[in-house]
């Protein structure tokens, strides 16, 4: 049985031997100066054009309706969406019983209900069994795959703070281009990092699911962040990457305690254009649309949830 100790041992054995060194963050004075320009856009910028009036998910107990007119407008845009409820008490199950998962994330303060709950549409979506060759990415060191692998699930983490190739249970590499063999997973799933994947990043993702599933195989992104407009984040406090910018979407500034340099909401309708009726050959979406999370947010009060979609890949049989 995998303990709390246990986990956190084969962890810090993990850091000393599996990671890649932290790049080192090398000053320059043109990188200053365009910090400085970068954050005199932020200053000068129309104050509309602030988180707070794009992203719902700040509260999304209060959006219950904002959310089920997003559901319908995917709907309407062409997208399969299929309802499907959190049952509450096979989650609260299966919390007791991945109950390291849960401490693990108690570092997240309100938000370790919504990182568990990640995991649990994930294992629910995917169907992980025994036996599977699972792949985690952009696990930035979650536990995830080590607890699996404690249950017969052959997992992976992939992530580019790993050394390059396979390495035990660690993956170095690009999502969008990770050298795995053709078909060799028959479970990938991505939790709250695709939005992170700017410019044509988000497409060349799928392509390379698509590449490295087996025949029958299947993919989870969850969250898949949904918002009335389509719009990219931007941090005050730091330089968004090249090519982050993105024809018809509206760019929006930060302002809560995160420094992220980019993330990316999709509008139903642009998530429509761009990404579900352009998959890769030989893929199938849908959209998993929990239609009970305001049930999940009042058995746990003080928590913010905001799983309501998920993004569900198939590939196709041999």
């Amino acid at each position: 049985m995998l303990t709390r100790g246990l986990l956190l041992l084969q962890e810090r054995l993990d850091a000393a031997v599996g990671r890649r060194p932290p790049p080192r963050d090398e000053p320059s004075l043109d990188r200053e100066r365009a910090l400085e320009r970068h954050h005199d856009d932020y200053l000068e910028s129309d104050p509309v054009h602030r988180q707070r009036h794009y992203d719902r998910t700040r509260a999304p107990s209060a959006n219950l309706d904002y959310y089920r007119g997003l559901r319908d407008r995917l709907a309407s845009a062409g997208v399969l969406v299929v309802d499907t409820p959190v049952d509450l008490d096979e989650f609260e199950d299966w919390l007791d019983r991945y109950a390291v998962l849960g401490r693990f994330y108690r570092r997240f303060g309100g938000m370790r209900i919504e990182k568990c709950l990640e995991h649990y549409i994930v294992a629910r979506e995917l169907r992980l069994r025994k036996g599977d060759t699972y792949v985690d990415v952009a696990s930035a060191g979650s536990p995830w795959a080590r607890v699996l692998r404690h249950r017969g699930v052959e997992a992976y983490r992939l992530d580019l703070i790993y050394r390059p190739g396979i390495r035990g249970i660690n993956i170095g590499g690009d999502a969008t281009a990770t050298d795995l063999p053709a078909g060799f997973a028959r479970a990938v799933s991505i939790q709250c990092a695709f939005e992170l994947f700017f410019g044509e990043t988000d497409r060349q993702f799928l392509a390379e699911m698509a590449r490295i599933l087996a025949p029958g195989g299947r993919a989870a992104i969850t969250p898949l962040y949904l918002d009335d407009a389509h719009f990219v984040l931007h941090s005050p406090h730091a330089l968004p990457p090249p090519g982050s910018e993105e024809p018809g979407a509206v760019r929006i500034w930060r302002d809560d305690e995160f420094r992220a340099p980019y993330s990316r909401h999709y509008s139903p309708e642009a998530f429509a254009d761009r990404i579900a009726s352009q998959l890769p050959p030989g893929l199938s979406g849908r959209v998993a649309y929990a239609s009970n999370l305001g049930e999940v947010m009042a058995a746990f009060p003080g928590q913010r949830i905001y799983s309501f979609f998920t993004f569900v890949l198939g590939k196709a049989p041999a």
